[in-house]
């Protein structure tokens, strides 16, 4: 996601001075909204939902051109607001022309990938939720790395991060719309959602938990609940340093000297740098944990300044280890308790602060109060450099890597998760959240993997090939293999690394790895599914060098396959492969599909069957076959590909798989 601010992708800190200054517009609420093209060029009405969690329909004038601002009055004595349209409409030119060019030109493995393209790029245009999130992403880096104008360029990335919020926004609504909370609850957490997605302090703590928990139990890809999950904890951070900055800021028992040591000593734990002065910190551990501020502020302070005591081991490898040493709900809420409460060295009675961090609501937060020019220097400025507040886009303008606050917003992460993980089944019910707890458990996972690698690109803390792979590992799992550099599994991840390393050319090897992805599934198949059965029986028969099974095809062994010898109907994708080739490089094989078996023999054409005319060969007698000249020669080609496993081992292990496959068939068609 991180592509629209492509160039301040980069592994080292950057740290909030106390004299930086921003320029802030805090009278007035600014709204960026994306047009669809044709309601831009005829005009029309468009439903935007407000910070307030109010709906309202805004009027949309014919030929609405980007950054053109339109007024509207807030519901009742609330003022004025203004929305700021973004389009890929435009007077002068035909944006879509340019893009299909690129697209036109651009040398794929696959005719049918331009195809796909296109049609992403119809979709991103209308503003609509994009289901196909490889094609899109595969579009991303199409447009990202073509020769078009960085306006053009800039205007298309926009809209396609506005097609992944528009999922969000959907599960938001759809969840709460079957919840049990009131007209007012509703409102409250979608308003919340526009704060986040606004990138501005929140001004309920219960509403933004409430928030985390139905996108973190969704369905939607990972990728796009990874954007989420930094943008709330960004935003709980941010919160939470207005909340502290404030409460030095205007604390009558501190004299100016106190309150600027203070306010310094506060910017080193919150940056996670270097403490110039232990007693200092000691000192100002004790007044704020003892204070009567929020609870959700004690504790991400709390967790900050574990951290910063941790020896030898920063935020983001902590949280890399809590990720791999705790898989069930249980050890999930142990652990995440334990990292900011070890004993009762830094939280005394850590489990009831926890409970009721988790029931607390009002923040007492407000822009427009922010006293002193401290206050604004060491919160917007550090933290919020993406926020609408602070003149950036917020999530619409993709993932923005803060300039300071890396602790603090790794802290937030973390609470987050020891929150959801704290909610019971009640709790769940009564959000319109269908699912078990060990669904939220693998989802708050997601939540500690984004925070670790989002805290790692801004502290900078690991270096050149580390740190590269220590993102991707918390981005997705992902592995980087010498030689081909196979990257499996997770699409942002993938991008992202791309750009970290400087890539910002096409290079054709990441084209095809990342085309490669549109023709295999990309997520863990689901019970009782094709994909599973699949995974279950060539794993089991064949050796790790042969056999695959999405989604842990190898892209590099499936990208020469596709190049060389398997072409694709537009929609059909590759469940599993088996590498018959004598090198292990697939130029041969067999792969299974979801609609058919293809192969390549040695010395052979590429040959295919569909699963019906497979199966019907193996239902019939053998004089029924060789009477019938069809039948016939389908016969003759099954026979090559039994050949392709020609020892006896080989054969044997392969007639089981189909064997089993075929007893399963009709359920799975089914």
């Amino acid at each position: 996601m991180g592509l629209v601010l492509r160039d301040t992708l980069a592994m080292q800190p950057a740290l909030a001075e106390p004299e930086t200054t921003t320029s802030l517009d805090l009278d007035t609420e600014k709204y960026h909204i994306f047009i669809p093209y044709v309601r831009s060029r005829t005009g029309g009405v468009q439903e935007i939902t407000l910070r307030s969690g109010q709906k309202l329909e805004l009027k949309i004038p014919a030929r609405t051109t980007e950054d053109t601002e339109l007024p509207f009055q807030l519901p009742g004595d609330q003022g004025e607001a203004i929305a700021i349209a973004h389009t890929l409409y435009d007077r002068t030119l035909r944006l879509a022309d340019q893009i299909y060019q690129e697209i036109d030109k651009t040398s794929f493995i696959q005719e049918a990938s331009k195809t796909k393209c296109k049609l992403v790029y119809e979709q991103v245009e209308d503003g609509r939720y994009i289901n196909d999130l490889t094609s899109l992403q595969l579009l991303d880096y199409v447009v990202e790395t073509s020769k078009l104008e960085d306006s053009v360029k800039d205007r298309y990335l926009l809209a396609s991060t506005n097609s992944r919020l528009l999922g969000i926004q959907s599960v938001v609504e759809s969840t709460l719309a079957t919840s049990r909370l009131s007209v007012g609850k509703r409102q409250l957490i979608l308003g919340t959602f526009e704060l986040v997605r606004a990138g501005e302090p929140i001004t309920d703590f219960k509403a933004l938990s409430d928030l985390d928990s139905i996108v973190t139990a969704s369905q939607l890809p990972p990728e796009i609940q990874n954007e989420y999950t930094i943008a709330s904890a960004k935003s709980r951070a941010l919160t939470v340093d207005l909340i502290l900055v404030k409460w030095i800021d205007e604390n009558p028992k501190f004299n100016e000297t106190q309150r600027n040591a203070y306010l310094l000593a506060y910017q080193e734990v919150r940056d996670g740098r270097e403490i110039s002065n232990e007693d200092l910190v000691n000192d100002l551990d004790n007044l704020i944990l003892t204070s009567n501020i929020s609870d959700n502020a004690k504790l991400v302070y709390a967790i900050t300044r574990q951290n910063n005591r941790a020896e030898g081991q920063d935020l983001g490898e902590q949280v890399m280890a809590f990720i791999q040493d705790y898989q069930d709900v249980e050890n999930l809420k142990k652990s995440a308790k334990q990292v900011y409460g070890r004993g009762a060295s830094v939280v005394p009675q850590a489990t009831r602060l926890l409970s009721a961090a988790g029931a607390e609501t009002a923040t007492g937060v407000s822009l427009s109060s922010l006293s002193g020019a401290a206050a604004t220097n060491a919160t917007l400025a550090a933290l919020g450099g993406g926020s609408v507040a602070a003149g950036g886009l917020g999530m619409l303008g993709g993932l923005v890597v803060a300039t300071g606050g890396a602790a603090l917003i790794g802290a937030a992460g973390l609470l987050s998760i020891a929150l959801i993980s704290e909610m019971d089944g009640e709790d769940f019910r009564n959000l319109g959240i269908s699912v078990g707890t060990g669904t939220v458990a693998g989802a708050a996972t997601v939540l500690a993997a984004w925070t670790a690698a989002s805290t790692l690109g801004v502290t900078g803390t690991l270096s050149g090939a580390a740190a590269i792979s220590a993102t991707i590992s918390a981005l997705g799992g992902l592995s980087i293999m010498t030689g081909g550099a196979a990257l499996v599994a997770s699409g942002t991840a993938f991008l992202v690394w791309s750009f970290m390393k400087g890539r910002k050319k096409r290079d054709q090897g990441i084209l095809r790895q990342v085309e490669t992805r549109i023709y295999t599934p990309t997520q863990e198949p689901k019970p009782n599914s094709l994909e599973s059965f699949l995974a279950a029986n060539i794993l089991e028969q064949y050796e790790k060098e042969e056999g695959f099974t999405s989604p842990n095809i190898p892209l590099d062994k499936l990208s020469t396959a596709l190049s060389k010898w398997i072409t694709l109907e537009p929609n059909e994708r590759v469940l599993a492969l088996i590498d018959s080739s004598l090198w292990n490089d697939a130029k041969e094989g067999v792969v299974l599909t979801d609609l058919k078996i293809r192969w390549k023999a040695s010395g052979s054409n590429p040959d295919s069957i569909s699963y019906d005319r497979l199966f019907s060969l193996m239902d019939s007698d053998l004089s029924t076959l060789l009477s019938n000249e069809d039948r016939r020669d389908d016969l003759g080609r099954v026979e090559e590909l039994t050949n392709i496993f020609s020892g006896d081992s080989d054969e044997d292990r392969w007639v089981q798989v189909l064997t089993s496959l075929k007893q399963q068939y009709a359920s799975f068609s089914a």
